[in-house]
């Protein structure tokens, strides 16, 4: 049995652990990190996570178009008056000395641009900003009522448009709707600013404000690793559809060309259960999203099936996470959001997900290969034992030769095979199955012929006549059983090498597994320092040079076996 599997597991978990923290990926559930391998679909944010989650203001769109630089602000008189009060007191921002504390990145944003110049007044009320009413008001000491939100929830209550020359004309001006979907459709977040007057009826559209929040750089070339890995990303966002099918567009998640398909949230409450799985494979956006829309989606994906991964940062966001299989919280986000997850994102970034995924699958491998060596040699040392005694031969290895050939299997081979690394060409691979079982049927074919080659080696080795003429056996069989004992062990030395890389070219990448190298070496020596002073206690004899080179070339041939095995199944 392979004892050394859970030390193995351990030791493997823990080595890529280490790795991940240094690029900047703290993992919280060691065991989270072998799911983040098996990831079928990822839910991750747009702000912090694909963007740099640092908006800036890009204008102002006004009846005369939009508007840049200062001077054409200050120009417009009760626009910018407007837009000074709005950014200093409808926000949770405040001023403390050189920094700005509190609000969320959109908010300061606008504080920074525009409330230097607003003047002092006072503060009846204020409703703060969540993302069921999509909007924040506050209420001036002169009964001003200022908005700031979403166009759209903005729009249904505004009777009025303020002019630049400070007039009112009734409605909403064609030049400011074409300009605001025209902002969405490159990317650009937009909010609307409303006032309401004392003793006034309706609401005053005071101006729209574009902001953009540039593309995280590598971003783009993180999503397209991810989605080459097999893994379905969609992004939710609180963002408008259009505005969110343009970032979409840009960091490749979606494509107005193909059957993607992008919702709002309003259009997901009214889909069932079984109409979501249904449009699921092709979901790529939910814009103006709730954050039980996220816990919806993660409950929806796993009836299905699916291996869910889920990032956040909010408070709100903590149930999603938690109940997702994998749940990569932000470096900055709230301690209730890091708490419910499997990961931590140091630096916020998108294409650390990829990393975690590559990580996942790197220790399922190394799992598999470690399994694989593993049964080889079982199924070898046990074939062995009972052919022995059909050959006249009681005890082919003895008792405490067998405890050294364990160590190499158990404890040697496990540490060999933790530190194998991370290896690009797993991301080309698809995602496993939630229930697919570890040793597969390849892996048992592959278990198979090459257990039963080394067990055939073994076997025409301690029956054939010429190889027991050449060691003295009829004289003395001190020679055969510790040359016997020198090619099962250093068979199974080259059976790790085979087990250790899939490709044809068995050597590759060997040098970035350093450790396992040196336990490969020492193992070598060990076995050679055992025949020459092991003496009666491991039933060894000193070997003659070319006896112990015939035993080892014997064990080299499963290296050319197993590469014709290798061709063979490439040619199929």
């Amino acid at each position: 049995a392979p004892e050394g599997l859970p030390m193995m597991i351990t030791v493997v978990l823990s080595a890529n652990m280490k790795r991940m923290s240094r690029d900047g990926i703290m993992i919280k559930k060691l065991v989270g990190i072998e799911t983040a391998g098996s990831m079928n679909i990822l839910f991750t944010d747009k702000t912090g996570t694909l963007t740099v989650g640092e908006p800036r203001v890009d204008g102002v769109i006004t009846s005369e178009g939009v508007l840049r630089g200062r001077g054409e602000l200050v120009a417009s008189g009760e626009i910018i008056k407007n837009l000074t009060l709005s950014a200093k007191y409808n926000s949770e921002v405040k001023s403390d000395g050189n920094e700005l504390v509190g609000g969320n990145a959109t908010d300061r944003a606008i504080y920074m641009h525009f409330a230097s110049e607003a003047p002092e007044v006072g503060i009846i009320s204020r409703e703060s900003f969540n993302s069921d009413k999509k909007y924040s008001s506050v209420t001036l000491s002169d009964k001003t009522v200022l908005k700031k939100g979403a166009p759209e929830i903005i729009f249904s209550s505004v009777t009025h448009t303020l002019l630049p020359s400070g007039e009112l004309v009734y409605g909403i001006p064609e030049r400011i709707k074409d300009e605001y979907k025209k902002a969405v459709c490159e990317g650009k977040r937009v909010l609307a600013v409303s006032v309401r007057r004392a003793g006034q009826e309706g609401d005053v559209l005071v101006s729209l404000i574009t902001m953009r929040d540039k593309l995280r750089r590598a971003t783009a070339e993180a999503v397209r690793r991810v989605i080459r890995a097999g893994i379905q990303v969609v992004m939710i966002t609180g963002d408008g559809k259009d505005t969110a099918c343009a970032i979409g567009e840009e960091c490749g998640i979606y494509s107005r060309a193909s059957d993607h398909i992008a919702i709002t949230s309003s259009e997901l409450r009214t889909m069932t259960d079984s109409e979501l799985k249904e449009i699921m494979p092709r979901l790529r956006i939910v814009a103006r999203a709730l954050p039980q829309d996220k816990t919806r989606l993660v409950r929806v994906c796993q009836e299905m099936e699916l291996v869910v991964g889920m990032t956040g940062d909010g408070i709100n966001d903590a149930p999603s996470l938690k109940l997702a299989d994998i749940g990569f919280a932000m470096g900055s986000g709230t301690e209730i959001a890091k708490s419910a997850s499997d990961a931590v994102i140091l630096d916020n970034s998108f294409s650390a997900v990829g990393k975690t995924v590559l990580y996942g699958r790197t220790i399922f491998k190394s799992i598999r290969k470690f399994i694989t060596f593993q049964l080889i040699m079982n199924l070898a040392a046990c074939g062995i034992s009972l052919i022995g005694q059909f050959i006249g031969i009681d005890t082919p290895i003895t008792i405490i030769q067998m405890l050294w050939i364990n160590i190499i299997m158990d404890t040697l081979g496990g540490l060999a095979f933790a530190g194998e690394p991370p290896l690009d060409y797993y991301m080309n691979e698809p995602p496993k199955r939630r229930d697919e079982p570890i040793l597969s049927g390849k892996m048992l074919k592959r278990i198979a012929i090459s257990g039963l080659y080394t067990l055939a080696l073994c076997a025409v080795f301690l029956s054939s006549p010429a190889v027991r003429a050449a060691y003295g056996f009829e004289n003395s069989d001190g020679a055969f059983y510790t040359a016997f004992y020198a090619l099962f062990v250093f068979a199974g030395i080259f059976n790790c090498f085979a087990a250790r890389c899939e490709r044809l070219r068995m050597l590759s990448n060997i040098g970035k597994n350093k450790p396992f190298v040196l336990i490969m070496l020492a193992i070598s020596v060990i076995q050679i320092a055992m025949i020459y002073l092991g003496g009666s206690v491991f039933r060894c004899v000193p070997l003659q040079p070319s006896e112990l080179l015939t035993a080892v070339l014997m064990a080299l041939t499963v290296i050319p076996f197993d590469m014709v095995r290798r061709i063979v199944e490439k040619l199929k």
